[in-house]
């Protein structure tokens, strides 16, 4: 059995902000390779790319699909909040990708890649599944914008039946936390805040760590990746959510993909 396994697309980042443009690896399964395997875990990564991918020499090997295209977005940081541009798509992730059972599962999709029946069928091989909201609820609109939307009752459903859901600000927009917190404990990120749990008995607050942010972008993905660390350490989920945060803020004090030589084991 793995200790971890980690299901979502890697995908090409452009970056764009007020110094100018680069392209970098990105996705959420790549940021979340990079915490894990600082912390030594035994850990697969189930994801496609097209045969236009850059950057197999940096992570877990992933499945390429003749004559596709690796999943690709353009983010823009020039003004108050991010501007997301979707610019392709891989295959989606189906129920027979995922084959290995599992301590933990990591859901992390990107761009709608886990569709509902495959994170059922990660729920059934993982003995604790953690998921990021992030790619349940993204769509794009005519202009291949990124937005927001409330998601489909299928997906819904599918979310119910994870233990952890990881949940940023513009997703906490349009999901019903209130329904949510019933069925499962919601991991609410609030970046230099750090984060709150909130489950069916009470909320608590774990407070950041401090850092120096140069790039954002990922630091959800080490957050969540921290955390599931910390559950396979033991950890209480207060206390992984501290290992979490603390990943983030590494994350943020860097471009692109942390370089991270261990984690500690925080109190």
């Amino acid at each position: 059995m793995r200790d971890v396994l980690v299901a979502g697309h890697y995908c090409h980042d452009v970056l764009v902000s007020d110094a100018g443009e680069r392209s970098e690896l990105g996705g959420s399964a790549a940021y979340a390779a990079a915490v894990l395997r600082s912390a030594r875990v035994d850990f697969a990564v189930v994801t496609k790319v097209g045969d236009d991918f850059l950057y197999a020499n940096r992570v877990p090997a992933p499945r390429v699909i003749a004559g596709a295209r690796t999943t690709s977005f353009v983010d823009d940081y020039r003004g108050p909040e991010r501007v997301q541009t979707l610019q392709a798509e891989a295959p989606p992730l189906l129920p027979d990708d995922v084959v290995e059972p599992c301590s933990i599962g990591l859901a992390v999709p990107i761009a709608a890649e886990i569709l509902p029946p495959t994170l059922l069928r990660m729920r059934a091989v993982a003995r604790l599944l953690l998921a990021d909201a992030q790619g349940f609820v993204r769509t794009v609109n005519s202009a291949r914008r990124v937005v927001h939307t409330a998601p489909p009752s299928e997906v819904l459903a599918a979310l119910e039946r994870v233990d952890y859901l990881k949940v940023g600000g513009a997703e906490a927009q349009v999901l019903d936390i209130e329904r949510l917190r019933r069925h499962c404990t919601v991991l609410l990120t609030e970046g230099a805040r750090g984060c709150t749990i909130v489950s069916a008995a009470r909320e608590q607050h774990v407070p950041a760590f401090p850092a120096r942010q140069i790039d954002p972008t990922g630091a959800g993905d080490c957050f969540l990746a921290g955390f599931a660390i910390g559950l396979l350490r033991g950890y209480s989920t207060i206390r992984a959510a501290r290992l979490g945060n603390w990943c983030g803020a590494r994350a943020v004090e860097t471009v692109g993909i942390p370089v991270l030589e261990r984690l500690p084991a925080v109190k």
